[in-house]
């Protein structure tokens, strides 16, 4: 990996440059909350943000790191959104009691030991293969992966399988690892009516209307992960799609396409009568009020699985990506209907058998170890109560 020096002795200049700050005290009461990922309000950081205005209404200070803070300035929250690397994040970031991600952004920073981090993650199951077993076992590539993982104190988990993998391949002690799931999650197993029609109305959706959601991963040409991430659409038939859910299920079906956060060039979206979300932050409002979702290789197939709704597997390079890309779970363990062209995709709607569906869905849960509770953002706020001692 030929980033793997400059990555390193990177993160190690950030740390002496920003080493002053550590002179400057803890604030008990504050929290500072970033969302590595989509550098936006969303996902697993802005859940655990809501939980702790509305039930511990002003008892903490909450700063939240974003990509266009400026975005935020009149959302008429009690957050503070500061950018990401700005002086002012760092500031907060080594003055924060807790520090919350949902994926890394802290290793460059010199965290004090009285400092508390909470990984979220940000993928359900366990899918895809990361850290050590991505890139390889090296003694420098070791030694950065402990910058974020000796400073982690929890890291949550959505099931017993990613517990295991993912403590091997980032080398986070499994006693770190809270089996609670997320709280992105806890909206899909809560049921909540009145967000989902809310949400409904605002992406245009009418009484009458179903909705199914069409949300590929990124790619990354020639298989290099660091290359720039790209759209991709298989060239999917959204009208035959529609045709085919009307045939099996009944109803008006409106085609919605969103794209992964990570996407940088939208050279290829899909065509037709279709709505694009792909500027939607939150993705879990979507899986919400989607009837139907078509996947390739995002684990939100894993949130979607919670729904109990139907999803399924459309990728064309199907085949190129089990023999290239490392899994912890295997692509024919996975319970979805899988199809790599429209013909097999139309297919597999149509035939769809709702109680194999089900029990596919059932047993893949089980054999993973799934631990959603639907209670996680509650859970993960009392935990920051006890941190900071503020209930």
């Amino acid at each position: 990996m030929d980033q793997e020096l400059p990555r390193y002795l990177k993160k190690r200049v950030m740390r002496i440059a920003l080493y002053p700050v550590k002179l400057f005290p803890i604030r008990n009461n504050r929290i500072l909350i970033h969302n590595d990922l989509a550098q936006n309000y969303s996902a697993n950081p802005k859940y655990i943000a809501e939980e702790l205005i509305s039930t511990y209404k002003g008892k903490f200070d909450i700063v939240f790191s974003v990509k266009n803070p400026d975005k935020y300035a009149d959302c008429g929250l009690p957050i503070r959104f500061v950018k990401y690397k700005s002086w002012s994040f760092f500031f907060a970031a080594l003055t924060s009691k807790v520090f919350i991600s949902n994926s890394g952004g802290y290793s460059f920073l010199p965290l004090k030991k009285k400092q508390y981090v909470i990984n979220t993650h940000h993928g359900g199951g366990a899918y895809k293969t990361a850290g050590l077993d991505m890139f390889g076992d090296t003694p420098l590539f070791r030694k950065d992966i402990l910058m974020s993982s000796n400073p982690c104190d929890i890291f949550l988990s959505t099931c017993r399988k990613f517990t295991k993998v993912i403590s091997k391949a980032m080398l986070i002690p499994e006693e770190k690892f809270w089996e609670i799931g997320m709280p992105r999650n806890d909206i899909l197993i809560n049921n909540d009516d009145k967000l989902r029609q809310k949400v409904r109305e605002k992406i245009g959706l009418k009484e009458n209307e179903h909705l199914v959601l069409y949300a590929p991963t990124y790619r990354k040409p020639e298989d290099d992960y660091f290359n720039e991430s790209i759209a991709i659409s298989y060239d999917i038939n959204c009208k035959e799609v529609c045709e085919a859910l009307t045939k099996r299920f009944g109803g008006i079906w409106k085609f919605a396409f969103r794209l992964h956060p990570c996407v940088t060039n939208r050279n290829e979206l899909p065509k037709g009568n279709v709505i694009d979300l792909s500027d939607y932050e939150e993705m879990q409002e979507l899986l919400m009020v989607a009837d139907v979702m078509i996947n390739d290789f995002s684990s939100s197939m894993w949130d979607f699985m919670l729904t109990s709704k139907p999803c399924f597997i459309y990728a064309k390079d199907l085949d190129h990506y089990i023999e290239t890309t490392k899994l912890y779970t295997p692509v024919e363990e996975w319970p979805f209907p899988k199809s790599i062209s429209n013909e097999q995709l139309i297919d597999c709607i149509t035939s769809f058998d709702e109680n194999m569906y089900s029990e596919n869905c059932k047993k893949h849960y089980e054999a993973l170890g799934g631990c959603e509770t639907g209670k996680a953002t509650k859970l993960v706020a009392k935990k920051i109560c006890e941190i900071t001692g503020i209930e």
